[in-house]
């Protein structure tokens, strides 16, 4: 483990570091659609709606910023192997992923967890529902960018009545995006070549 945390601490601390930026970025944005709302006079709507629309963007961007970061890896990977100086690892794409999203999916399991201990149908611990509920609020401050998409859910109003298992779905966008887009650069797949011949229609 600690081998593979020094081969790959570089490229694990840059997916995090990709994170802390569009929760900045997230954050910056819900202030943002709550004084649209407020100068608007809005009821809530307009800011739910633009809250939406920007934590939409601000996913979709983390996901390409982090897809294009991981890829750079495997395409030199797939170099290093071609040439014989290593030998090809599908999987590291998936370690690397699961590394830099580590703490989303602990925060998760640990929101879950405190969550069934800590409420009145269970064993009703306190100090489990307090665990709980601090757990959910870093898994918010690091995760913000998910912020409007998670309250334009139905039925969801508030940040606190956002369903506990949720916080462990969250983290799959980026750990996905970051496995298969290693497993692109390894294999010298262009995901914009192919999306691009898809919309293109061929010449006869």
């Amino acid at each position: 483990m600690r081998d593979f945390l020094k081969a790959n601490g570089r490229l694990i601390w840059r997916l995090i570091l990709n994170q802390f930026g569009l929760t900045v970025f997230g954050l910056m944005t819900a202030m943002a659609a709550a004084a649209v709302d407020n100068a608007m006079a809005g009821e809530g709507e307009v800011r739910r709606t633009c809250m939406i629309c920007v934590s939409v963007f601000a996913i979709l961007f983390y996901m390409f910023i982090d897809y294009t970061a991981i890829k750079e890896e495997g395409q030199r990977d797939k170099i290093r192997a071609d040439a014989g100086r290593i030998t090809a690892d599908p999987w590291r794409g998936v370690k690397i992923a699961l590394s830099a999203s580590a703490v989303n999916f602990i925060l998760g399991v640990c929101i879950i967890l405190f969550g069934i201990l800590g409420a009145e149908n269970g064993l009703g611990l306190e100090w489990a529902g307090a665990a709980s509920g601090t757990a959910k609020v870093v898994a918010l401050v690091i995760q913000a960018m998910y912020w409007g998409v998670l309250l334009g859910l139905p039925g969801v109003t508030t940040i606190a009545a956002v369903p506990s298992f949720l916080y462990l779905i969250i983290p799959l966008p980026a750990f996905i995006c970051a496995s298969l887009a290693y497993l692109a650069g390894l294999h010298d797949v262009s995901l914009i070549r192919r999306v691009k011949s898809f919309l293109t229609p061929e010449e006869k």
